[in-house]
């Protein structure tokens, strides 16, 4: 019997290689299950049993209280930034509305919204942005709020009142207010009509309540309509459309009919409504109001000296009346007549009456114990200069009323030159009468007109030149510096349509010889003529080279620009 020999089972069942065994993974003897020997339950979704996590409370008590803070503390900050920028803008507002009452003078007895308005209106008239022009549709909202709220009783118009009834509607008495409430509200009607003239065509369409220029309405009165430019409105009709502001005529002839104004107020506001007649090219009412305004001037310096009035009433020229030397008004109303009939081709009239007024200004006085010399200022400290900042700048002087006659200063005797370059017009475009000379006339005529206008660019030169830079001096440097340039200018087209038409003269009789034989009397006749042209020819080329010399000698006083301290932070501007 064969022995057998006794080995342990599990030796049987290894590997004999220990190669083999160290490179061959079995991966199902690696289960635990499989190793420990225990049977498991079956994964089974609706087998398992729910695990219960752990809950946490996002919003304790300590978390409550700090988002709490945490609110609270963001609407402080945001609360205080709201008041910085409201202080800031209520700081800038007030520096704005300050500067503009220096510029704008307000009585300080106006309303608070009355104030603002009205120098809103005034700021926009004197828009100086060149990338934009004035909006008169603006002015004309401010200011007709402006007159409304004066003559409202319960506002600013207490103790005002209505006018007798064969006045215009809505004429107002304001005899009973006090002078600087006159004053601002004969400003405000006047800035109300200047801005009425310019938009006088606007209308308003009932049915889409929209306000535009008559230019886009549809109707007979506009054959050619432009195309409107929103398309959120249809092109409006004209039957639908009504005037969206008052007529500039009502709103003169509401001033003129005011009781309570000045006579130089009231011819100031003449002289505006006869010129806004003449562009409406309503000539005749026109030249009525102003015969009105140099009666009225006239009237009254004869009230005032007791005598006879400096003015010959048919022909409307000035004549010594016992030494008295004729008012402001008087002078200004007459200018203004003479210019207007001027233009109007009653020349002869018209230079006459520049003559007697151009004689009148040079015999004015250069000083009138009448007047009182104005209060020499006191020079103001640090402390009167902080002062003053916290008060509120008073309402300046009335100005003069045109009673007296005017000094004879450096303004003057730029008006001086002002009428001879009126008279140098006339006389330059006058066309002389049909006769054998007519031709010698002419060119007399504007000799003489040419000599006037040199004559007042030598004048108003040498004042411009004379006058200093003070703020005093400002007025006269402004009338100077229009009289200058104004002259330059008429002259440089005289001289230069003189020379043109000799030119002519002269190509016309070189190219035609046989001209000369119709008017020729004898050959020594006709080569002085000849020579005579030449010689015309040369001296208007001649004063030519002189106007280009005279222009750029005086491009320094027509570009004259503005100086004077810029202030502690100089040193950070170009």
């Amino acid at each position: 019997m064969r022995s057998r020999l006794l080995v342990p089972r599990g030796d049987l069942v290894r590997p004999c290689s220990p190669a083999i065994h160290s490179t061959t993974t079995r991966f199902f003897t690696q289960s635990a299950s499989l190793r420990v020997g225990v049977r498991t339950r079956p994964q089974l979704g609706f087998l398992n049993v729910p695990v219960t996590t752990q809950q946490y409370r996002y919003l304790t008590t300590e978390r409550k209280a700090r988002l709490k803070s945490d609110i609270k503390q963001g609407i402080k900050i945001t609360s205080y930034f709201w008041m910085a920028g409201a202080c800031c803008f209520a700081i800038a507002f007030a520096l704005v509305q300050e500067t503009l009452e220096a510029r704008y003078p307000t009585p300080h007895e106006w309303s608070m919204l009355s104030r603002i308005f009205f120098r809103g209106a005034f700021c926009e008239r004197d828009q100086t942005d060149p990338s934009r022009t004035t909006d008169w549709v603006h002015v004309t909202n401010w200011i007709k709020s402006v007159v409304d709220r004066l003559e409202d009783p319960n506002i600013d118009g207490k103790g005002l009142k209505d006018a007798p009834s064969d006045r215009p509607k809505g004429t107002k008495d304001i005899s009973s207010m006090s002078e600087n409430w006159r004053r601002g509200y004969y400003e405000a009607m006047m800035l109300y009509a200047k801005a009425a003239e310019n938009v006088e065509k606007w209308v308003t369409d009932k049915t889409q309540n929209l306000t535009i220029p008559n230019d886009y309405v549809i109707g007979p009165s506009n054959p050619n309509p432009r195309p409107f430019p929103n398309g959120n409105y249809r092109p409006p009709k004209e039957e639908d459309c009504v005037p969206t502001f008052e007529s500039p005529n009502e709103i003169y002839m509401r001033i003129l009919c005011t009781e309570g104004l000045t006579n130089r107020q009231r011819m100031d506001a003449g002289l505006a409504y006869a010129t806004w007649l003449e562009f409406k090219q309503v000539t005749g009412p026109a030249n009525i109001i102003l015969e009105d305004a140099v009666h009225l001037a006239a009237s009254e310096h004869a009230l005032l000296t007791g005598g006879r009035p400096p003015l010959d009433t048919k022909t409307y020229t000035l004549i010594d009346a016992a030494g008295h030397h004729p008012s402001s008004n008087l002078l200004q109303s007459l200018t203004a007549l003479a210019t207007f009939r001027a233009r109007n081709g009653d020349v002869s009239s018209a230079l006459a009456m520049l003559v007697s007024i151009l004689q009148a200004r040079k015999t004015l006085p250069t000083s009138d114990p009448r007047r009182m010399p104005p209060l020499p200022q006191k020079k103001q400290t640090w402390t009167g200069a902080i002062l003053a900042l916290l008060k509120e700048p008073p309402y300046p002087d009335p100005p003069e009323d045109g009673t007296l006659p005017p000094l004879r200063d450096a303004k003057e005797r730029c008006e001086e030159a002002a009428l001879s370059l009126h008279i140098g017009e006339i006389m330059y475009t006058a066309k002389p009468t049909t006769n054998n000379t007519a031709t010698t006339t002419a060119h007399s005529h504007r000799e003489e007109g040419l000599g006037w206008t040199r004559e007042a660019v030598d004048i108003a030169e040498e004042q411009l030149r004379s006058l200093s830079n003070k703020q005093s001096a400002m007025a006269a440097r402004l009338t100077c510096r229009q009289c200058l340039a104004a002259g330059l200018e008429n002259w440089t087209m005289m001289v230069s349509r003189l020379a043109r038409d000799e030119k002519a003269k002269k190509e016309e009789l070189e190219w035609n010889p046989d001209l000369h034989k119709q008017n020729k009397t004898s050959w020594w006749s006709f080569w002085r003529q000849g020579e005579h042209k030449q010689e015309d020819l040369d001296r208007w080329a001649a004063e030519e080279k002189v106007i280009a010399e005279r222009q750029r000698r005086a491009a320094d006083l027509l570009e004259e620009l503005p100086t004077g301290n810029r202030g502690f932070l100089s040193f950070l501007q170009a």
